[in-house]
């Protein structure tokens, strides 16, 4: 592979888990999306058609291709999405990504390919959600990780795995459950304090994740924000309503404060966020 150094430049993620029954109709976008399937099976509408999932398979969407996803009421599987843009140059170097056939974007991955998968999704989450300083360059970093990951996987290659335990499994529940604050956050909240020694883990979780569950959960509204924004046709005022906002405003100036654009600005184009895709402060 050229030295010449390529720069995926990272749009939003999330990590949610599908309600029973529920479907994402066909729909396409400007920009690249990984979406790896875990915990349950499911039907995956993608390039080639639609065809049924297994867990721990690995879907790399191109811009403008029809995709899509629909459960039955016992299916709960969980999708680890990214959404990124990848220039000309890039591909050159990450030929397997750059297959034009939709069916070789697909793969099949191991216990611990899955596990680098959401070691580093996490990382990349952690940069995007905490704003710090050269974050974008950070995102950048990790997300090439990601990238030239999947890449060797797709050739074959053996590679040593990241890491041992994406976490201390009790810290990755609580950051399921923080996660699921965003859409969910009542129940998501109980869930979290009724945790056995939930005081040490706030503490273990700050340390791992770089700020505590409470200052997580706000971040996590505007990714889902994003989302719903990229995703869904609902109005900024319903989307204040589903991230948790009483009034549409007091959700605009927040968005703005996180993000540098207003909702609507940011639909409209996502590569132009000063705060987002663009930021490095």
């Amino acid at each position: 592979m050229s030295r010449a150094t390529f720069e995926p430049r990272l749009i939003s993620m999330r990590s949610r888990v599908a309600e029973p029954g529920a479907s994402y109709p066909w729909h396409s976008h400007p920009f690249e999306e990984l979406s790896l399937v875990t915990d349950d099976s499911s039907l995956i509408g993608y390039g080639a058609g639609t065809r049924p999932t297994l867990p721990n398979t690995l879907f790399l969407v191109h811009p403008g291709e029809q995709h899509g996803g629909w459960h039955t009421p016992r299916q709960t599987p969980r999708y680890w999405v990214v959404h990124f843009s990848l220039g000309t140059a890039s591909y050159r170097m990450l030929d397997r990504l750059a297959e034009t056939v939709p069916d070789r974007r697909v793969w099949a991955l191991s216990v611990d390919q899955v596990e680098t998968f959401k070691w580093l999704f996490l990382q990349i989450l952690n940069e995007q959600i905490q704003q710090r300083s050269h974050c974008v360059l950070a995102e950048s970093a990790w997300l090439q990780l990601l990238l030239l990951s999947i890449q060797r996987w797709a050739a074959g290659e053996t590679t040593a795995t990241l890491t041992r335990g994406v976490a201390n499994p009790n810290l990755l529940r609580l950051w399921h459950l923080v996660n699921a604050c965003a859409e969910n956050p009542r129940e998501a909240i109980r869930q979290i304090h009724d945790m056995p020694n939930y005081d040490s883990l706030r503490h273990g979780f700050r340390k791992a994740f770089g700020c505590p569950p409470r200052g997580m959960i706000l971040r996590l509204r505007m990714q889902f924000a994003k989302n719903l924004l990229l995703e869904s046709g609902l109005s900024i005022k319903e989307i204040a309503t589903r991230t948790g906002y009483a009034r549409q405003h007091e959700f605009a100036r927040t968005f703005h404060q996180y993000v540098g654009l207003a909702p609507s600005q940011w639909r409209r184009n996502p590569f132009l966020a000063p705060g987002g895709a663009d930021s490095t402060t």
